[in-house]
């Protein structure tokens, strides 16, 4: 086995002159890929103890040259191995003792024409390309400066590490859609684009790893790679370990000999993986479908790593509905109840109070002491489940026309993450039942993920404050046309509805059994579930046979509660009692749905069964359920069916107009003439 040393050049050594000697050799041979340098820098370099030799059975066969321009920078001038040594390691191991003679240093960089087609060597080291710079060749040259961090973390590196949010990696082709110009033909850069949302930073940590800067390297034209190379100093990239590529190699023999075949690039997928996955990521972002596919078997299980697309990423944290990302299960099950709240225990402080941001317990018991002082006009309120757990904290006052909020708390992990976004609903129903016309958010220790959920739904300004009122405003609404912008007003308007607008519809029969607690209808025709988490809850799921095809996204939906066939005829409802929107319709395996979506409905795994054919049901999410004030009986409805051209017989699914909606909407109460 070959002997490698590695040391630094001393004058004073007996073999320095020969030593010498062999450096400027190796200049000379290499010369055409390092460039000019005169005696008078190897001199100084060697006095100052910045040129550093590599021998191979005590023969040098390497040097490395390097200068520390400025206060945290070592620059590597000259990286020379002879041809012959090259594959011995000698390489690294000099970038590596001219580290550790400066453990004071932050970053190693060097300059390299981008057309020596180097790149292996420098990734080998361990270093990514970050910016590039026009060379002094006489028929023009571009210098591509490689970087790479060592020594203490920085500032950014520390606060990622040290953040409490969890961490999503972004591959590379999600980095150029940010980053890259619209000029820039990028089919499926919308997806990408909602990372950039200002509330994501609240509620996720956003980092890259250093393979992203090679791929960005090779991007065409030179003014969008540079663009994106200037843009991605805005993210922190991620430190890369030693044991990176072992890792990426594991990955890679976890994918399948034929996927590799079909797309070679998922090898460097692999190492922007195991760099993510070292660093303790919580997600990896990507729109590459051969990735996810190829990864789709074992990274959650098998390292705590979700590789996602970027829509799963924004849908983990602010969906447009209550997600089942956020355990909205655990809503389904726990019986939630508000308890009032008539003093301040130790127990409910240590619940509650915002240790993270430092809050000191006197000035949290100040704060609800102060809600307490005031009975005849606020109200202190605790959600628990049947466990007695604690989900929520709210104390809501009603002055002026406007619901002031300012207690507005959530169970610290899983709990508060998973009721956070339910509360946003909760109080905007909270605030129309006591007849405001506005919810203020004045808590001053908001959390992040409440402050983002809030914006989602519709909150601005600063306390963050919501206008309620049950019918829009025709000025603000005219220039909303397509179904999607339809969907988005009422959703980040609710209880709001739009008329008069395309959005599809349909007649869903469903028996009355299951719209006690699918819909919060009973035959008492009284608002309540026998679940009430479900109550809080935005989203439910509908099984339903897969003959019912060919829904539109997004669709409302009239619900008509069918005659229970077990019950006697004076107790048969047969009328439209609510209306929802279909925001996601997906035929699947009967598993599959009762895995995903049991916590969702109410039907059990065997009723589910039922509904399929060939083992497949359909499944409809829907959301923003309203039970109509006056059901609509089958006498009425069949005219209004007739006058829109719609068969009467409602025994399966039927597909209305939006004029039917709009009608059976104008048989409520202060909807007359709209």
């Amino acid at each position: 086995m070959s002997r490698v040393k590695i040391y630094p050049w001393d004058a004073t050594r007996g073999q320095a002159d020969q030593e010498y000697a062999r450096v400027i050799e190796l200049h000379r041979k290499n010369r055409t890929t390092l460039g000019h340098l005169p005696f008078a820098a190897f001199e100084e370099a060697g006095a100052r103890r910045r040129l550093i030799l590599g021998t191979v059975d005590n023969v040098v066969q390497g040097y490395l040259l390097y200068s520390t321009p400025r206060q945290q920078t070592l620059k590597l001038v000259h990286v020379c191995v002879d041809a012959l040594a090259r594959g011995t390691g000698l390489a690294k191991a000099m970038v590596n003792a001219a580290i550790a003679a400066n453990l004071d240093r932050a970053v190693i960089t060097a300059h390299c024409r981008s057309d020596y087609d180097m790149d292996g060597f420098w990734r080998s080291l361990d270093m990514a390309p970050t910016a590039e710079r026009p060379g002094r060749a006489a028929k023009g040259s571009t210098l591509t400066i490689w970087t790479r961090k060592i020594g203490q973390l920085d500032l950014l590196e520390s606060a990622l590490y040290d953040s409490l949010r969890p961490i999503a990696v972004l591959d590379s082709n999600v980095v150029i859609d940010l980053y890259a110009s619209n000029q820039m033909e990028r089919p499926d850069r919308e997806e990408s684009k909602g990372l950039a949302a200002d509330w994501l930073v609240d509620v996720v940590e956003l980092a890259v790893s250093p393979e992203v800067s090679v791929e960005v390297n090779h991007l065409e034209p030179p003014v969008e790679r540079q663009r994106v190379q200037r843009s991605l100093q805005g993210l922190v990239a991620l430190r890369r370990r030693e044991t990176m590529r072992p890792l990426a190699a594991e990955f890679v023999a976890r994918m399948s000999t034929a996927a590799i075949q079909r797309d070679s690039s998922l090898r460097n997928d692999a190492k922007h993986l195991a760099d993510a996955v070292l660093a303790g990521a919580d997600y990896f972002v990507t729109r590459d479908e051969s990735f996810l596919a190829a990864t789709a078997e074992w990274a959650r299980e098998q390292y705590a790593i979700d590789v996602l697309r970027p829509v799963d990423l924004l849908r983990a944290f602010i969906p447009p509905s209550a997600p089942t990302e956020f355990r909205s299960g655990q809503l389904e099950s726990a019986g939630l109840r508000w308890q009032p709240v008539d003093q301040v225990t130790a127990d409910l402080e240590d619940e509650f109070v915002d240790i993270r941001n430092g809050e000191k317990g006197t000035v949290f018991r100040k704060q609800l002491r102060a809600v307490l002082a005031r009975p005849a006009t606020a109200r202190l309120e605790v959600l628990l489940d049947d466990r007695g757990r604690r989900w929520a904290l709210l104390g809501t006052e009603s002055t002026d026309d406007t619901l002031r909020v300012s207690v507005m708390r959530v169970a610290r992990g899983s709990l508060g993450g998973t009721i956070a976004f339910q509360l946003t609903r909760y109080l905007r129903a909270l605030a129309l039942e006591r007849a405001a016309g506005a919810v203020s958010i004045v808590e001053g220790a908001l959390n992040p993920v409440l402050r983002a959920a809030l914006v989602t739904d519709g909150f601005q300004s600063e306390p963050p404050t919501a206008r309620l009122a049950r019918h829009p405003d025709p000025s603000q609404t005219a220039s909303l046309t397509t179904p999607a912008e339809v969907t988005e007003y009422e959703r980040r308007h609710w209880p709001q509805l739009l008329l008069g607008t395309d959005v599809p519809v349909r007649v869903v029969p469903i028996q009355p059994r299951y719209a006690r607690e699918l819909l919060g209808f009973n035959d008492t025709l009284i608002q309540v579930r026998d679940r009430p988490a479900l109550g809080l809850a935005r989203e439910f799921v509908y099984f339903a046979a897969p003959k019912m095809k060919h829904w539109e996204i997004p669709t409302r939906v009239l619900w008509y509660v069918t005659k229970d066939p077990t019950a006697p005829e004076h107790r048969a409802v047969r009328a439209v009692v609510a209306h929802s929107r279909v925001v996601d319709a997906e035929v699947m395996h009967v598993q599959d749905a009762v895995d995903r979506y049991r916590t969702l409905g109410v039907l059990r795994g065997g009723e589910i069964q039922g509904h399929a054919k060939d083992g497949k049901v359909l499944v409809l999410r829907f959301e923003d359920t309203h039970v109509l004030d006056a059901p609509l009986g089958r006498k009425s409805l069949d005219a209004l069916l007739r006058k829109h051209g719609v068969t009467t017989s409602l025994i399966t699914t039927r597909t209305g107009t939006p004029g039917l909606f709009d009608d059976v909407i104008r048989t409520q109460a202060g909807w007359e003439g709209r």
